[in-house]
């Protein structure tokens, strides 16, 4: 059964423009489309998912080992990005070649798959390397891994944004995904067959800006095309909440400092600084059952009260002798400068 309105794979807007109609024996025909909203071209009518995944399965041609200078070009960006102790998933490796190669590299925490039986059985058979029978939606692996290779993969998959979300969630979290794909751009160029890109199993056509709009959450670590085939390598970016989450993390082991500094401050003191960072430790900690007097320079806050204690001028502690506290990291040096100018003895604490 045909998808009628596949949704573009990348942005996953409804409406696209139809650029070309490719017909081929026994009435199967491509609509070549474009996104009218991010203009990626795509075949828009192509089948659902379980349809490739059972084509894989049961007629895929790719038993034989590929290009070995593509997988040479490959072997070569890994290696210069990648240490050989990786964890390596390739997604699609057919009959296990770039593994080998990867292997014989000094790689050995490699892992392949791929939908078709006939090419487990190769892999082994002919490189002694075990790979599972699967696909990257079937995949049920929970390790995490450093390294996910699709080589000339992205161009079959109907729903490559489905895909990618996938690869993050099997990466580390500073993992890498290295993307091949035929070079779209490249397509005019030089070619000799009339209509020869667009084959039976093609179903996306990349453009470098193209894998720039499906990777938004990856950064480029290399891109380079040859006119034929775009080589990539990306690097998996932390969501905000990921750094977010890790600064809270580092804050409270630095707020555990202040606690203890202000646990074992004396029963009255000065606290130099009426800040955000006064303001929160007033209602975090006991600093408020030790402070007497707030100090400030600000000249709108002096004479003001923040949660009942007074706001002094630096001017006013001359006639206290209590121990002062500065509350404040950035301006923590120049706080100690102006009570040094002032001539001010009292000892002085910080965090």
């Amino acid at each position: 059964m045909r998808n009628t309105n596949r949704k573009c794979p990348i942005c996953n807007h409804k409406k696209s423009k139809k650029i070309y109609i490719q017909k081929f024996a026994n009435n199967l025909q491509h609509i070549i489309s474009h996104c009218e909203k991010c203009k990626f071209v795509f075949v828009s009518n192509a089948p659902d998912q379980k349809f490739y995944n059972l084509y894989y399965k049961n007629m895929s041609k790719y038993e034989h080992e590929r290009d070995e200078l593509l997988h040479n070009k490959y072997c070569d960006i890994i290696s210069s990005y990648c240490k050989k102790d990786v964890k390596i998933l390739d997604v699609g490796c057919s009959t296990g070649n770039l593994l080998y190669q990867l292997k014989k590299r000094g790689f050995r925490d490699i892992y392949g798959i791929d939908p078709s039986p006939r090419c487990k059985a190769l892999a082994y058979k002919k490189f002694k390397i075990s790979i599972g029978v699967d696909n990257i939606f079937s995949f049920k692996g929970k390790e995490k891994y450093d390294l996910l290779i699709f080589a000339a993969v992205f161009e079959h998959l109907e729903q490559v944004n489905r895909v990618v979300k996938k690869a993050q969630r099997l990466l580390s979290n500073d993992g890498l995904i290295f993307i091949s794909v035929p070079d779209a751009g490249g397509f005019s160029k030089n070619f000799e067959e009339p209509f020869g890109e667009f084959s039976v199993e093609h179903i996306n056509f990349f453009s470098t800006r193209d894998l720039y709009n499906l990777l938004t959450n990856f950064v480029p670590l290399y891109l380079e095309s040859d006119g034929k085939v775009i080589y990539s390598l990306w690097k998996k970016d932390a969501q905000t909440s990921k750094f977010i989450e890790d600064y809270v993390k580092k804050s409270k082991k630095k707020q555990l400092i202040i606690n203890k500094t202000i646990k074992n401050c004396p029963s009255k003191i000065l606290v130099w600084g009426a800040g955000s960072l006064t303001q929160r430790l007033l209602v975090t900690t006991p600093l408020k059952l030790k402070v007497i007097k707030l100090v400030d320079r600000d000249k709108n806050l002096i004479g003001k009260t923040l949660n009942g204690i007074p706001i002094i001028s630096p001017q006013e502690v001359k006639q206290f002798k209590d121990p002062i506290l500065i509350s404040s990291f950035r301006f923590k040096e120049d706080i100690k400068k102006d009570m040094e100018k002032m001539g001010l003895k009292n000892k002085i604490i910080t965090f």
